[in-house]
């Protein structure tokens, strides 16, 4: 944006450049003889006599903007306005700076313990450390630059530091269950000595090491973690790999699916990939995303989806409520136009007394509090809501839409296409033929109810 701006500056600095010349010239013209003269000298040649007998005459060679404007004719001042124009709509686009309150360590008053926590009995001085228990050492603070203690810093860089082997472990441990649905250690929230221990010692102890090494990349992670063989695993789990170790080092072994179902049911040595639901955040995208309603969307305020009156005067705000036509209470929802919500899901507004109905149907954590690892529920309101809720059924009409625009007239085109959108894949020969009987049988009506069908088949919800 501040190169656009820039350019149109410069547009409108080129449509004033003639008058602004011509002006310098006639001003020019009127200084005396010497004075021209001096002027022929470059500016680096000039002595400080000459530059003190010049400067008032500079002052009067400078031409405003509103002198050359004036001088302007009258295709130069038109071409002069669109350009400032254009500059000021620029302008507009750029977004302001976000303001916020912030607390700075710039105070060097040492910290005292408290003798028997009276605040009024300061004792013996703390020095800045970390928990003895990680580093017993006293922290190394250096001051970076005046207004700053340095001690921020100095956490933070221990934190990051390679040195620390906890930092890696813990988001390589998140990330793997992201991927895999059951972290390496249990309780992604305490990798602890009271919890179970990781099932695969070695792999995160590795992982951990090539995010540091990655220079802590979190997408160089994402990237080691799909393209792994670990990864790429069907469900069945036919002639796949089995994740051991052997010698500290970690080997993919293969071995036989049934074998391994009878000494693994569990599935803890990841002979098979573990099939996961989609998340709801990634449910409600993956539905805009194939009917093709996803808009591109990046920053600015949250956005407020329409909700049903019922369901604002279901759950009645407090000290926020509304007073409705009938005199009743309702939450104070601010809703933009459904449209302008076809975004991710991250950009929604997520209000802690008010969850979104659909996304609180496929296990939405609590917002109130952090959340390390989801539950997963399979119950009815799920699939009324995937199957009938307002939401589903626009997904499903875009969807069709989509379809038809994108593959024509041709039923058996459109049939190709759904499911290449919907499952990744080409339909079976079985396929074929039931979805061909049921789009010859019902007609215009058929394209949206296949769609529909198709956005909520076990292939379409869950990643396996």
């Amino acid at each position: 944006m501040e190169k656009q701006v820039a350019a149109a500056q410069t547009a409108a600095d080129e449509a004033l450049a003639p008058a602004r010349k011509k002006l310098r010239e006639e001003r020019l013209a009127k200084l005396p003889a010497d004075i021209q003269e001096l002027l022929k000298t470059e500016e680096s040649k000039r002595d400080d006599a000459t530059k003190k007998k010049l400067a008032p005459h500079l002052e009067k060679l400078k031409v405003s903007d509103k002198d050359a404007l004036a001088a302007l004719d009258d295709a130069g001042k038109k071409l002069h306005a669109a350009a400032t124009a254009k500059v000021e709509e620029l302008k507009k686009q750029k977004r302001a700076f976000t303001v916020a309150l912030a607390v700075s360590d710039g105070s060097a008053e040492p910290t005292k313990l408290f003798f028997q926590g009276d605040f009024t009995e300061p004792r013996d001085e703390v020095a800045p450390g970390f928990p003895s228990v990680f580093d017993p050492n006293p922290a190394k603070v250096k001051a970076p630059r005046e207004g700053t203690t340095g001690r921020r810093l100095a956490l933070a860089e221990w934190i990051a530091s390679p040195e620390n082997p906890f930092t890696a472990r813990v988001l390589v441990n998140r990330l793997w269950q992201q991927y895999f649905g059951t972290a390496l250690f249990a309780n992604p929230n305490d990798l602890g000595y009271a919890g179970a221990k990781p099932t695969h010692p070695e792999l995160l102890d590795w992982l951990a090491t090539e995010f540091v090494a990655r220079g802590w990349s979190v997408k160089a992670m994402h990237r080691l973690m799909v393209t792994s063989a670990a990864y790429r695993q069907d469900s069945v789990g036919a002639g796949v790999g089995r994740l051991t170790s052997t010698s500290g080092k970690v080997q993919n072994l293969l071995t036989s699916a049934p074998t391994t179902l009878r000494i693994d049911p569990d599935n803890k040595l990841l002979a098979r990939q573990n099939p996961r639901r989609l998340d709801a955040e990634t449910m409600r995208d993956t539905l805009l995303a194939v009917s093709g309603k996803l808009r591109t969307h990046a920053g600015g305020k949250p956005l407020w989806p329409p909700l049903p009156e019922e369901i604002l005067r279901a759950q009645p705000g407090v000290l926020e409520g509304l007073e409705g036509k009938d005199g009743g209470r309702r939450q104070g929802w601010y809703a933009d136009k459904e449209a302008d919500c076809d975004v991710r899901s991250l950009y929604l507004i997520q209000k802690r007394c008010l969850p979104l109905p659909f996304l609180q149907a496929f296990d939405l954590p609590d917002t109130s509090l952090s959340c390390a690892r989801r539950d997963v529920t399979t119950v009815a309101p799920q699939a009324l809501n995937l199957l009938n809720s307002e939401f589903s059924q626009r997904a499903a009409k875009a969807f069709a839409e989509r379809v038809a625009r994108e593959a024509g007239a041709d039923a058996a085109k459109q049939l190709e296409r759904a499911v290449w959108l919907a499952l990744g894949r080409a339909p079976s020969v079985a396929e074929r033929g039931q979805a061909s009987v049921f789009l010859a049988k019902h007609g215009k009506a058929a394209l949206p109810e296949f769609c529909r069908a198709l956005l909520n088949v076990n292939e379409f919800v869950y990643v396996d």
